[in-house]
């Protein structure tokens, strides 16, 4: 029964990724047994499990889903991940998450850059209507979509507001 269980939940995830779902959508999914082949990650005391893509956090009922917290270091970025660069220093982005390099093959997760903004939103971005405005919800980070001039489409962060 265990091992249909890990079968069922890596095709689930793996199924979500082909599909360009990121680790942001599925924020707060609980999964019984995470699945092989991931790394353990400790950061501040906790056993994260990381398979690359996504993020596992340990959780009552197995582990948790969850967006890696600021200061946490991986060796191997997100399959998918974009450079970005951002008031001239040099940043990688997958699902809503930023990353700086620290080191050869150290990579640390770090708050969203002030300047940031993204050319097009990730699958699974979240459209939230406030005060008759919109706003692209990616975790808890809130982007406004502005056309500049030359009519190209950014998605700037408008806020952050913890659930």
């Amino acid at each position: 029964m265990k091992k249909k269980q890990e079968v069922f939940i890596g095709f689930v995830i793996l199924l979500a990724l082909n599909v360009g779902i990121s680790s942001a959508s599925f924020a707060q999914a609980v999964v019984r047994v995470a699945p092989r082949n991931t790394t353990v990650v400790v950061h501040r005391g906790v056993s994260y499990r990381y398979d690359g893509r996504v993020y596992y956090r340990p959780h009552r009922r197995g582990y948790v889903v969850v967006t890696p917290p600021v200061g946490l270091q991986v060796r191997m970025l997100p399959a998918g991940y974009t450079s970005v660069v951002v008031g001239g220093r040099p940043y990688f982005y997958f699902g809503g998450v930023y990353y700086i390099q620290r080191q050869p093959s150290v990579y640390e997760v770090v708050e969203i850059p002030k300047d940031a903004f993204l050319t097009t939103l990730p699958t699974g971005t979240e459209t939230v209507m406030i005060s008759g405005k919109r706003y692209y919800k990616i975790n808890n980070t809130y982007y406004e979509k502005l056309i500049s001039e030359n009519g190209e489409e950014r998605y700037v962060v408008a806020g952050e507001r913890i659930p």
